[in-house]
């Protein structure tokens, strides 16, 4: 599958996510048999190259909590001080406004809006949380439930590669690099120019992303290479593999392509990104390398891939 840079915006829509992408059930992700779900997981990353989890009713509730956050706090006038307050600085999390996400294809601009966050945010090391009352317990309740459903599916993903379970788990854990986006796509949004999406291809710089939404709009790239539309469906988060899964398997598990539309529908999403620890490199791992399958990426940090990549995305914009 290709990288972002590789990645065509103009690709037309070839179909729809079909009802046979498996979906796994989150009681039996935290307490079942992770070994037979693995099976499954591994022939939908080899088969679809993405997969499904239905949240149980504790995270449902959490979801729904932090989305009622996410219509407050996106209503607010661009100009309110509880958006100014919290707007997005070199540190590299806050409010995003609209139009100013980074262009990762050339010639887009993207119509989202956004408020990012990570576990220094999360631990209170740095403050920057919207002065609205409950805002930043229920956003907590919910980093908390997708880093309990992200470490399980970290889990199946290192039973799927067949390598040691904990492998993927173990070098993931500082949670220093992850991230939670809440995103906004506003309905029926005023177009600066025709170059305007939701938010342009890409594959995610990180290990897996967990992406929750509540309306239609995003697109997934499938390993056959065609863009299916991914309709929303209540109580159930998206997993997308990431670079660094990507480059830990040599390419047998590819990241997912994926895009999102503009449509006349609001559209909301919560989105946590899993990274791999920044205190080693990122090389091919000598299970996915053979003299058939040489080794394809270059040794990499975590933290020098998203800066590459976003540096790339910010000079689209040039």
């Amino acid at each position: 599958m290709p990288s972002t840079i590789d990645l065509n915006q103009a690709d037309q829509v070839v179909g729809t996510v079909a009802d046979t992408v498996p979906c796994i059930d989150a009681a039996d992700l935290l307490s079942g048999d992770r070994q037979s779900l693995a099976e499954t997981v591994r022939a939908a990353c080899l088969e679809t190259g993405f997969f499904y989890v239905d949240v149980t009713p504790e995270q449902r509730a959490k979801i729904a909590a932090t989305l009622s956050q996410m219509e407050h706090f996106f209503a607010l006038d661009d100009a309110d001080a509880r958006k100014q307050g919290v707007r997005q600085d070199d540190s590299g999390f806050g409010w995003v406004p609209k139009y100013t996400e980074p262009a990762y294809q050339p010639d887009t601009v993207s119509s989202l809006e956004a408020f990012e966050f990570g576990l220094e945010n999360i631990k209170g090391t740095i403050d920057g949380w919207p002065e609205m009352p409950h805002f930043r317990n229920d956003v907590n309740d919910c980093w908390d439930a997708f880093v309990d459903l992200g470490e399980g599916v970290l889990d199946l993903l290192g039973r799927a590669a067949r390598i040691d379970a904990n492998y993927f788990v173990e070098r993931c854990n500082s949670k220093s690099l992850n991230t939670m986006r809440l995103l906004h796509y506003a309905e029926a949004a005023t177009q600066i120019d025709d170059r305007a999406v939701g938010i342009a291809a890409h594959t995610d710089f990180e290990c897996m992303t967990l992406l929750y939404q509540t309306a239609p709009g995003l697109e997934l790239l499938n390993v056959d290479g065609g863009w299916l539309d991914a309709p929303a469906r209540e109580g159930r988060i998206v997993v997308l593999l990431g670079d660094m899964l990507e480059r830990w398997t040599n390419g047998f598990f590819k990241a997912t392509g994926h895009r999102v539309r503009n449509t006349d529908e609001q559209r909301l999403s919560i989105v946590m990104f899993l990274a791999a620890n920044d205190d080693m490199e990122i090389v091919p791992l000598p299970e996915f390398v053979s003299a058939d399958r040489p080794t394809n990426y270059a040794p990499i940090g975590q933290a020098q891939h998203i800066d590459n990549e976003l540096k790339r995305s910010r000079d689209n914009v040039k």
